[in-house]
């Protein structure tokens, strides 16, 4: 299959880690298998077992193989064969299926099934889960390929539908109380309970959880839920994310945030880690 976007001088930067990325003629974005195999902490080069990579061994393994699904367990048997735009042939991976090999790799790691020499393979995953989402992939390889100038009008509206709900649904509280906790101790505020704080906590979720979301959808939200006079909104924003893609998203977005605030001892070693994580450049008077 031939690749019609993408270049290896313009990769997919996720922290110290660069991953080849390309559109194909059948429209599926790819990433090189040789970097995902890098990015997650594999040594690089094939396996000990003739005709396979050390990332389908690893994949295709006891230990993280039963938190994939069919799909991925077949898709990392057998990479897609494809040829680069400078005729380079090289294995390539559905862009969709790197989140869920880094989210079974870190399931597997909380079972307690992985090896001890395999629990910083997990490490990578989790950070690599803090920047990226299934969702959010796709925009990424899209960017970085040039590949957004050609792709139907319609597709960012389809990915604003698949997040947010046409009607709004009852209230559940999608942020536990845990993560205000973190977040009071990392920042130096007394804690009291999640509706009493700072105001700057609220400014905080917005930047760190909404403002990651594929770009339509905070101001999308904005709009359906807009602020009063007070800036008090009617409904929380989440309340309007959809069930299975929405607020999976934004769930996961909750956790690799919280993961960095519990690594972190302080505020500024809180952005610096964040800054890692997500390739921006976070700053915030507070």
């Amino acid at each position: 299959m031939d690749a019609i976007h993408g270049s290896p001088d313009k990769p997919l930067k996720l922290g110290e880690n660069t991953i080849e990325c390309y559109v194909l003629q059948d429209r599926r974005r790819v990433l090189m298998a040789a970097d995902v195999q890098r990015a997650i902490g594999l040594a690089d080069g094939g396996s000990m077992v003739a005709g396979t990579t050390r990332l389908s061994l690893f994949a295709s393994g006891d230990r993280v193989s039963k938190f994939l699904s069919a799909e991925a367990r077949a898709a990392f048997a057998e990479p897609i064969k494809i040829k680069k735009p400078n005729g380079t042939e090289v294995l390539a991976l559905e862009a969709e299926l790197f989140p869920e090999l880094c989210q079974a790799v870190v399931d597997a790691a909380r079972y307690g099934v992985l090896q001890e020499q395999q629990l910083f393979i997990a490490h990578q995953c989790e950070v690599i889960l803090s920047s990226l989402q299934r969702i959010g992939i796709i925009a990424l390889v899209d960017e970085v390929t040039g590949f957004q100038k050609y792709r139907q009008e319609d597709e960012l509206q389809k990915i604003l539908e698949a997040y947010v709900l046409a009607e709004h649904r009852p209230w559940v509280r999608a942020v536990p109380s845990d993560f205000f906790k973190e977040l009071f101790r990392v920042f130096g505020w007394k804690y009291v309970n999640s509706t009493k704080g700072p105001r700057y906590a609220g400014k905080l979720v917005r930047l760190l959880i909404y403002k990651n979301l594929p770009k339509p959808v905070l101001p999308r939200l904005d709009e359906m839920n807009p602020a009063d006079a007070n800036w008090q909104r009617k409904h929380r924003h989440h309340q309007l994310l959809t069930d299975n893609i929405g607020l999976e998203h934004f769930k996961s977005q909750l956790v690799g945030v919280m993961a960095l605030l519990r690594a972190s001892s302080n505020k500024a070693e809180f952005f610096r880690l964040y800054n890692r994580a997500y390739g921006g450049q976070l700053e915030m008077d507070i």
